[in-house]
């Protein structure tokens, strides 16, 4: 079987990322670092062979994304099933003030518990489910192509995390940069990381 070559950019900075606040399914837009960042990943993706481009729908995924699609001449395809983890009620909220009014639920979600949800909010396992159907659909629909896709720093983590299996207590303690590229391939429903969190294309921005 041949395969397809995804190329996972996580949006660029938003005020709330600036400020350490959940973002979830809120719809917060770049911020003036964030359009840099983002026309960095252009001109890194410019030079690259990429058939279709990709997003979530929410603004600050969907507007890295056009602007990344000015260099390569295509068009956005933006989907719902490729949105940020929905966080519900912590939405707007930092990691200290999330463990202030939430302990208990606070400790659940920093032992990465797949099976827990914020309040109004999604599991670990069901934003994978659906972002992973989804980014197998356009694997799907690209054999032998690359295509680009612009989403959220959650929607990386749970992927690659899959992606490279578990281990027994390793918590993958790891996080990627606004405007990262990660790079994946795909045959069949078999899934490689070839390289993740590139971030040369962002060296000298100061945010």
């Amino acid at each position: 079987m041949e395969s397809t070559r995804i190329l996972l950019v996580r949006h660029g900075e938003t005020d709330w990322n600036a400020a350490g606040r959940i973002q979830g399914h809120s719809d917060t837009p770049l911020n003036a670092a964030g359009r840099l960042q983002a026309r960095r990943a252009a001109q890194r993706l410019a030079r690259e062979p990429i058939r279709a481009l990709y997003s979530s729908d929410l603004a600050r995924a969907f507007e890295t994304a056009t602007i990344i699609g000015v260099p390569l001449g295509l068009t956005v395809v933006a989907s719902p099933q490729l949105r940020e983890r929905r966080y519900g009620e912590w939405e707007g909220l930092t990691s200290a003030e999330i463990q202030a009014h939430y302990p208990e639920q606070f400790a659940s979600w920093r032992a990465r518990s797949t099976d827990f949800a914020p309040p109004q909010g999604e599991t670990r396992n069901e934003i994978l489910t659906r972002a992973l159907a989804e980014l197998q659909t356009i694997a799907r629909r690209h054999v032998r192509e690359m295509v680009a896709v612009v989403s959220h720093g959650g929607l990386c983590y749970v992927l690659i995390n899959h992606i490279l299996g578990s281990v027994d207590g390793d918590r993958r303690e790891f996080s990627f940069g606004n405007a990262s590229i990660h790079t994946l391939d795909v045959t069949g429903d078999q899934w490689s990381v070839i390289s993740m969190n590139e971030t040369a294309h962002l060296l000298g921005i100061e945010c």
